[in-house]
């Protein structure tokens, strides 16, 4: 029963999430062959990544926090979807995202450390395996769905823990882990493609593009009385 509903679930989520997320790929993939076959632009990303060499961990905080907090967070006030608590609502985005851009920093420097920083295909494959399979699956998905849920339940820890049920664990979480690997597995192997100081800010510049799209879906599905799509990784 379960395994029926998380296969149409999953199903569901691929052909809700079909359209943007190969705008994403291919937004990715134009910047990768940009970095790799026009060296005029090279200064441009070089800037980038001087910045991220500079800040380090401060970099991936502020980039993270604007892209993947204070964007989306912009186009809901400006579409009218916000919550009333307009600063309580920033402050979890902002600080939210800061966070996960810590994560997400110490799993590429990770990653680097464990598997090297040559663009090979066994150690793209070996690097997209963990993010994919270890860190989204059992950490950042997780983690994103449940922060939300909290966000969503007023910041109540006792509505909280009536949404985590068994379903929650057995159906809708796995949906959502499916779910992100249809976008971000083609997103990660392009992101690990580039040298390591400059894999946070592609990083932060494809949340950006992600969140948005998905507003931009989830407005489209509101608007017309169909159950939105979230995607949290």
């Amino acid at each position: 029963m379960y395994v029926s509903r998380l296969l149409k679930g999953a199903a569901a989520g691929a052909r809700a999430n079909l359209v943007p997320g190969l705008i994403l790929q291919s937004a990715a993939a134009i910047i990768l062959a940009l970095y790799y076959l026009a060296p005029g632009l090279r200064p441009g990303f070089e800037f980038f990544s001087t910045l991220k060499t500079q800040w380090g961990y401060l970099y991936s905080a502020l980039t993270t926090a604007l892209c993947g907090g204070l964007v989306p967070y912009l186009f809901l006030r400006l579409t009218g979807r916000g919550q009333a608590s307009a600063g309580r609502e920033l402050s979890f985005y902002l600080l939210f995202w800061a966070f996960l851009g810590i994560q997400v920093d110490a799993l590429y420097r990770g990653q680097g450390v464990m598997f090297g920083n040559d663009v090979t295909l066994a150690v793209l494959a070996k690097k997209v395996a963990f993010d994919q399979f270890v860190f989204t699956a059992f950490w950042s998905v997780p983690l994103a769905t449940i922060c939300y849920m909290w966000k969503n339940a007023d910041y109540q820890l006792a509505a909280l823990r009536l949404q985590l049920r068994r379903e929650f664990f057995v159906l809708h979480l796995p949906t959502m882990v499916v779910s992100a690997w249809l976008i971000w597995i083609p997103g990660v192997a392009i992101i690990y493609s580039l040298p390591p100081a400059l894999q946070i800010p592609m990083f932060s510049l494809v949340q950006c593009f992600w969140s948005l799209l998905v507003e931009v879906l989830n407005s489209a599905k509101t608007a017309s009385g169909a159950t939105p799509a979230r995607m949290t990784a």
